[in-house]
């Protein structure tokens, strides 16, 4: 039956559905010690304050018209809200609170400690972006949290600071809960893990420890992931006894109706396992814009009786808590000023959407910023840069410094290295192909490119072959010639080996920082209207 509870939150009124049957109660008996309230967060990625829908601080304009979302100050009402009645609460993060906002790149962990301690979390796993300042940094930000770090497919043998801090799993004695921690194995390619940690199949580890935690009489066993939601699929299909994972990495908004707008798929959704039993997943979107529950009744062998739960979303509906919202403007005033000075003007929005799949128009405005930017320095031919360094998009009209760190928060700068028209032919066949030309590894990026055109034909099976590269500017065109060296500025991250975009790594020298770039480029060519033009292009349409 399908009830409607109605919650205070503050001052405000929030209607939810906060009681959802989706999982039929079994028959075998349940008591109300075997009941327990999961609460979860994931991809947090330092937005404290709240944002916009794309991700900015919010605007008085935003304010005025609801489009206001999330903050650290509405997670603490919410998940106060939600443990209120409920003494079985346990509140689980799925990884990445680093990095995205000017609390991370100018306060680094700081404000992370002070939110995730005031939550009171049970545990986290590790996201790729908490090696954004390498392992040892990281162990320091575990060092000072109030709860555990865990992952079980990372091997922290060669890292004595981190070894410390980081288990593969946690049992909870109260509720005789085993809580096991994965992250994506593609971690050493994708973040600055450095050469003392590595990543093992999350799969594999699962079961190892599925099989420790069941040998010392724990039957009731969850995953925190940090490892994207078809994978997270993947892992419950080829593992054993887990009864709910609690995921994270691909940012993925899960609803009741998997057929809602924006929806990636159903939450929960149900995956059957190597037992034959049903493990259920759950993701929670990112940045705080969504805080996901899910309420299970466990029956005596361990499985699942009953589940039910939902995303909340963190609208301007619900209150934010004032002493966390006091915090949050009172920790964020060393960097308001800073953050505010104006650097250009856009006519329209560009978002950062489809910029790790496809050419978008904010892919375009940054990689020929790049182009421009260089070439100030020197004759320079293409620009190149990773999807995934796209982080945030940018609203039309006012540009400010703290809106271009959104966009790119890691710190990195432009770098210069020289390729043959081969190795620039070998890069984009591995980014379409998803496989390294050179060491056979996945490639697990996109680019956004400027001074080249890519031609691609992509087929029924989904497989995308190269149909021709050309190089130029100011509207002339030659084709790629694979025995020229050709000048190309992409970033520090891309040139030694981030994505496995470029093999063999090349270490060059840290020239312009990316934010700087961009806000050069504004700053001469104001007001902007980005748009894509074709210069990544498949011939079937």
């Amino acid at each position: 039956m399908r009830v409607c509870t109605a919650f205070v939150f503050g001052l405000v009124i929030v209607s939810a559905v906060f009681a959802y049957p989706l999982v039929p109660a079994s028959k075998q008996d349940t008591d109300p010690s075997s009941s327990l309230r999961i609460i979860h967060t994931n991809d947090i990625h330092a937005h404290y304050s709240p944002f916009n829908r794309i991700g900015n601080d919010c605007s008085d304009s935003d304010i005025s018209k609801g489009n206001c979302y999330g903050g650290a100050a509405r997670l603490v009402t919410t998940i106060n809200k939600l443990r209120d009645g409920h003494p079985n609460s346990l509140l689980f993060d799925a990884g990445d609170q680093a990095q995205g906002t000017l609390f991370y790149t100018l306060g680094k962990f700081n404000t992370t400690i002070e939110v995730m301690n005031e939550l009171r979390y049970d545990a986290m796993c590790i996201g790729n972006h908490e090696f954004d300042d390498g392992p040892d940094f990281l162990a320091t930000f575990f060092e000072n949290i109030s709860f555990p770090a865990i992952c079980a497919n990372i091997d922290t043998s060669r890292n004595a600071n981190l070894a410390k801090v980081v288990r593969p799993y946690i049992v909870i004695d109260k509720h005789k809960l085993g809580v096991i921690g994965y992250i994506t194995n593609t971690t050493g390619s994708i973040s600055k893990a450095g050469p003392t940690v590595s990543f093992s199949d999350a799969a594999t580890a699962v079961n190892k420890y599925v099989k420790v935690l069941r040998q010392k009489g724990i039957k009731r066993i969850i995953a925190v992931s940090h490892n994207g939601y078809h994978e997270d699929m993947d892992v419950a299909a080829n593992t054993h006894g887990l009864d709910l994972i609690v995921g994270g990495h691909s940012h993925t908004y899960l609803a009741l109706n998997a057929s809602e707008p924006g929806a990636g798929g159903l939450y929960p959704t149900a995956v059957k396992n190597l037992d034959g039993r049903t493990t259920y997943v759950v993701q929670a979107k990112a940045w705080g814009e969504y805080v996901g529950y899910v309420d299970i009744n466990f029956n005596s062998d361990g499985s699942v009786a009953s589940l039910a739960g939902m995303p909340i979303h963190m609208t301007q509906e619900i209150a934010e808590d004032p002493v966390m919202a006091s915090n949050i403007a009172k920790w964020r005033k060393p960097f308001d000023t800073y953050g505010n000075t104006v650097v250009g003007n856009l006519t329209v929005d560009v978002s950062n959407a489809g910029c790790k799949e496809n050419e978008c128009a904010l892919g375009d405005l940054i990689a020929d910023a790049m182009l421009w930017t260089q070439n100030q320095i020197e004759q320079t031919d293409i620009a190149l840069i990773n999807g995934g360094a796209i982080r945030a998009g940018l609203a039309a009209g006012t540009v400010k410094v703290k809106d271009l760190i959104l966009v790119s928060p890691f710190n990195d700068a432009l770098t210069s290295i020289k390729l043959s028209g081969k190795s620039i032919r070998n890069i984009v066949t591995g980014v379409f192909g998803k496989k390294s030309v050179t060491n056979g590894r996945p490639v697990v990026g996109f680019v956004q490119i400027s001074g080249a055109r890519i031609k691609y034909h992509l087929d029924a099976s989904g497989s995308q072959t190269i149909v021709s590269i050309e190089v130029g500017k100011n509207g002339t065109w030659s084709m790629l010639d694979d025995n020229k060296a050709y000048t190309v500025v992409t970033l520090g991250y891309v040139a030694s080996g981030g994505d496995n975009i470029i093999d063999p790594p090349l270490n060059m020298p840290a020239l312009t920082a990316l934010d700087t770039a961009i806000g050069d480029y504004l700053q001469k060519f104001s007001p902007v209207t980005p748009a894509t033009d074709d210069r990544i292009k498949d011939t079937a349409k």
